[in-house]
């Protein structure tokens, strides 16, 4: 070998060396840099004719393993879908209270119950009346606060959702950026290592947020894709389009997340793109969209269902007794029913009028079952022959009961032996001639029609068949005027519009069922618009089967007594009728006060709603489930992101191993490198020397 060759093999040993001093240095400044993966130098020998002639360094490494990475990414995703829905849950506990406390849901309807026992003591006290009047108005308080911050937490969840959105698309759209500086680099043969660091950091940040993966692309590049396949990146970037709702209400009904194509010349997003919001299987934008979807709108109903059931059951009692002295007026609810329609009532009932002493002046017992009794007409003018023209009139489905004839009360009362019933309810609770309490909406849609009924409405209703993530299988317009006239003909038309996706029928209540295939257990009946009328009533189609978003949920809002009943609470109905007294009606009577009382240890039948599975139980103990099953959502939540947080430790501990900055193996390289280097510059050094014994000789 010449001195020149032994020479150069000094000096490319020493730059060599001095690269690898440079990376390992580089290695340690990093120790604690996050997501910096640790480089190693990979020599080569230099060769000429197959004689050895010094080192190059091949390549600067980067060490990592994109299984475990991989791995990483969907495990984080994991934890953080269920990051989010704990934060929301976390808030959703507060607001719900502790179940024992007085102020919470149980604790307001155990105030309620207590309130009514007081009042069986003693009726006539006045501060007992208003005692148990206000704890009703506490009741419709806390359940339209809670039904309110519902919505209020399902637009923060929805704010969260557009947050979320511009971090994946800055993530993209850095990551299509280092995929072309990487590709340049590769093909310069440059070192890529910091740009990998940098790419790998975007990756995280889009985990965090959404279940991805990624493919290897030519000279480095990658393609990002959703778990289900979406793409994300390849050639083009996309970029996640979606614009949060202004209002929040029941009925809201959110935009779906697009994946759009994004121009990087023009730096515009396509019209159009693919939704993704079905497609996510994981990740914070996940668990914020589960949580607006379905969580809290599930919550909502549940609440909704135990107001409707409070309204239902205790303005059952106040209909079956009667105020002392009793009312001048009665005026009912909007039903929708005409005079021409049949009655559909079965039993018996008895409709009063009182004089000033509270005894009985006349009274007229309507038999539903006598054939000649056909129609809400006759009804009426039976009503009115005994007890005097205009006694009862129905008006645009609004039923009202005067004293006529130098009366000055009146009432209606359910006969023992067979009480008058239509839809699982008796008539004065039917018309809601002397409702107690009243909310935002209609709390009972059991019409008492049956198939063959006239469904008696003009104009259109619009449906649409929603899914959990905006998915929109189907929808329809129910035109009344296009169909048949009977109730059979309007669930005929639902059911060959919906075709496979769901099934209404008509139940023996006459209330409207519908029932989602398999497939679609998680998606709802949706009202776009409804210009419906029941036979000029105003009554409208959705109103009266109770068909659209916001029912049940909207039935806790503005939930309070009766005006009437409110401004004077001498108008709350403890005593029932004694048709063999005199007077009739006493104020002392409590027996309507111990009806309400026994409200506390009745058990009802709540449907399947929100995911709470249908029971029989007590007001206290159906509000006792709801905040069980809340709280028990929350605790999964929790666990889950607990578990996958572990998971995500775990992986991320794995990653370290093999691509952290282990401080030890570093210096002890840096060790090797220097006395590498200095071997070097001792060949230069020897080299030099035997240069000048030949040139002594010489």
């Amino acid at each position: 070998m010449s001195l020149n060759a032994i020479f150069n093999s000094g000096v490319s040993g020493m730059l060599a060396h001095q690269s690898a001093i440079n990376v390992t240095s580089t290695n340690i400044a990093n120790v604690q840099t996050e997501g910096y993966s640790r480089k190693t130098v990979e020599y080569s020998a230099l060769t000429v004719n197959g004689i050895g002639t010094g080192v190059e360094v091949s390549e600067v490494r980067r060490i990592t393993d994109e299984f475990i990475a991989k791995e990483l990414r969907l495990a984080t995703a994991g934890s953080e879908q269920y990051k989010a829905m704990s934060e929301i849950y976390g808030q959703l506990q507060s607001l719900l209270g502790d179940p024992a406390a007085n102020n919470s849901l149980t604790g307001k309807l155990d105030s309620l119950n207590s309130a009514f026992a007081a009042l069986t003591i003693d009726p006539t006290l006045s501060v007992s009346r208003a005692a148990a009047l206000n704890e009703i108005t506490n009741f419709g308080i806390e359940t339209d606060r809670l039904l309110s911050q519902i919505q209020d937490l399902r637009k923060e969840a929805d704010k969260h959702v557009a947050e979320e959105a511009n971090v994946v698309n800055n993530a993209i759209l850095r990551i299509h950026e280092l995929n072309l500086e990487i590709r340049s680099a590769t093909q310069s043969n440059q070192p890529t290592g910091e740009l990998l660091d940098l790419r790998d950091q975007a990756l995280s940040e889009i985990s965090n947020v959404m279940d991805i993966k990624t493919y290897p692309m030519n000279d480095g590049a990658i393609a990002v894709v959703t778990e289900a396949g979406q793409q994300l990146l390849d050639f083009e970037p996309r970029q996640l389009v979606y614009s949060p709702a202004a209002i929040v209400t029941s009925e809201t009904i959110f935009d779906q997340v697009t994946l759009n194509v994004y121009d990087t010349a023009t730096k515009t997003v396509a019209d159009t793109g693919l939704a993704l919001d079905p497609e996510l299987q994981s990740g914070s934008l996940r668990g914020w969209l589960d949580m607006r979807n379905t969580e809290l709108p599930d919550l909502a109903s549940q609440i909704g269902a135990l107001a409707s059931g409070v309204t239902e059951q205790f303005n059952a009692v106040h209909n079956e007794n009667i105020a002392v002295p009793p009312p001048a007026t009665m005026t009912g609810n909007a039903t929708g029913v005409l005079a021409t329609d049949a009655h559909g009532f079965t039993g018996q009932a008895t409709f009063y009028s009182f004089d000033a002493s509270n005894n009985i002046a006349a009274s007229y017992t309507v038999d539903f079952d006598n054939p000649g009794t056909a129609t809400m007409a006759d009804v009426v003018a039976e009503v009115n022959g005994s007890l005097g023209a205009g006694t009862l009139s129905l008006t645009g489905g609004v039923l009202t009961m005067s004293a006529q004839g130098g009366a000055s009360g009146v009432g209606i009362g359910q006969e023992a032996a067979s009480p008058s019933d239509r839809g699982g309810r008796g008539f004065s609770h039917f018309f809601g001639m002397n409702d107690l309490i009243t909310t935002k909406i209609n709390t009972n849609y059991n019409t008492g029609l049956t198939s063959a009924d006239a469904h008696g409405f003009t104009g259109t209703t619009s449906l649409e068949l929603i899914g959990p993530n905006g998915e929109e299988p189907i929808s329809m317009v129910l035109d009344f005027g296009a169909i048949g006239g009977t109730m059979a003909d309007v669930v005929m038309e639902i059911n060959s519009n919906l075709g496979s996706y769901a099934t209404a029928s008509l139940d023996a209540n006459g209330a409207i069922v519908i029932s989602t295939a398999t497939g679609y257990q998680n998606y709802n009946i949706n009202v776009r618009a409804d210009s419906s009328d029941r036979s000029g009533t105003g009554t409208s189609f959705s109103e009266m089967f109770g068909v659209g978003l916001r029912y049940p949920a909207d039935a806790g809002l503005e939930l309070g007594i009766v005006s009437d009943i409110s401004a004077n609470p001498q108008l709350l109905a403890t005593a029932k009728i004694d048709a063999a007294g005199t007077p009739a009606v006493t104020v002392a009577d409590n027996r309507g006060a111990l009806a309400f009382q026994e409200l506390a240890t009745q058990s009802f039948s709540f449907s399947t709603v929100g995911g709470l599975t249908g029971s029989t139980v007590s007001l206290g103990d159906y509000a006792a489930q709801i905040l069980a099953k809340s709280g028990l959502d929350a605790a999964r939540a929790e666990s889950l992101q607990s578990d996958r947080a572990a998971l995500s430790t775990e992986f991320h501990n794995r990653l370290q191993a093999v691509s952290g900055v282990n401080m030890d193996e570093e210096l002890a390289n840096l060790i090797v490198y220097q006395n590498a280097y200095n071997a070097s510059a001792q060949i230069i050094t020897t080299a030099r020397e035997m240069y000048d014994v030949l040139i002594n000789i010489v």
